[in-house]
């Protein structure tokens, strides 16, 4: 079984690594989730028939374009929220996303995750956070998990930091990073690897171009149980449960304002 998913995930990275190759790579700016992180995350939600991803976070579109690039291919549905806080680089990026099948959604995340989750359920949803970061958006993650999430990912997984122990110990073993989960890839993925390699050079990426920082986790029941009733003193006031009771009463402009209680009280 596990011999399975591993060819079905290296299949669907080539698939993935075509999808990022079609103009993608050279369009890549910094700060943004680099081309093969994309294209991982991709793969994974191909090899778990994912028919919705929510993202949060999409400043500039260059991973929001990915997905819709990939969305215009097989009929899956993007929604994408982000607060839009700069007008003109808002205006920018909806202009860059137009064509592609994207419901762009201008809002906090802590409240619009909630609801377009909440919304979506009955199809296999993956969700994508790459705004907030850390352990808030852990929690945001884990308080829309229900059992139509079928994967999570995260970006800015820094080796060494507690939060990627966190999501490596969550998924029991399993390689969550796309070093160790694509051991054999194939002619497509080597070449959108060195593509990736030559572009971030140039630019002189800020993040390392040896490990990847998005960390995308596949839930069983096990895990997604697990993930549901996360409680952990990181969390401060935004536990999973709690936020998820706010959401599920309707109130979602009350999980906003208790992460950011959370972070006047405590930091967190």
């Amino acid at each position: 079984m596990a011999t399975n998913r591993a060819l079905r995930l290296q299949s669907a990275a080539e698939v993935a690594a075509d999808v990022v190759l079609n103009g993608h790579v050279e369009r890549w700016v910094e700060g943004a989730i680099f081309p093969c992180e994309m294209a991982f995350f991709i793969a994974t939600c191909i090899a778990n028939d994912i028919e919705c991803v929510i993202e949060s976070g999409r400043q500039d579109g260059y991973s929001t374009e990915i997905l819709g690039d990939w969305a215009s291919r097989g009929g899956q549905k993007i929604v994408s929220i982000d607060l839009e806080l700069e007008p003109r680089r808002a205006a920018l990026c909806r202009e860059r996303l137009a064509k592609w099948p994207i419901e762009l959604v201008k809002g906090s995340a802590y409240e619009e995750f909630g609801r377009h989750a909440f919304a979506q359920a009955g199809r296999k949803l993956a969700l994508l956070a790459d705004g907030p970061k850390g352990w808030p958006a852990i929690s945001m993650l884990a308080a829309a998990t229900s059992e139509s999430v079928h994967v999570v990912a995260l970006h800015n997984l820094i080796v060494g930091c507690q939060e990627r122990r966190y999501l490596q110990e969550l998924g029991g073993g399993s390689d969550i990073f796309y070093e160790t989960a694509i051991p054999a890839p194939g002619p497509r993925w080597k070449q959108l690897r060195e593509r990736e390699l030559s572009i971030a050079t140039k630019a002189r990426a800020a993040r390392s171009l040896d490990a990847s920082s998005l960390g995308v986790l596949v839930l069983d029941e096990a895990r997604r149980s697990k993930f549901r009733r996360a409680w952990r003193p990181e969390f401060g006031l935004h536990q999973p449960a709690v936020v998820r009771t706010l959401w599920a009463s309707g109130m979602y402009a009350a999980a906003t304002k208790l992460y950011g209680l959370s972070y006047r009280m405590l930091a967190r």
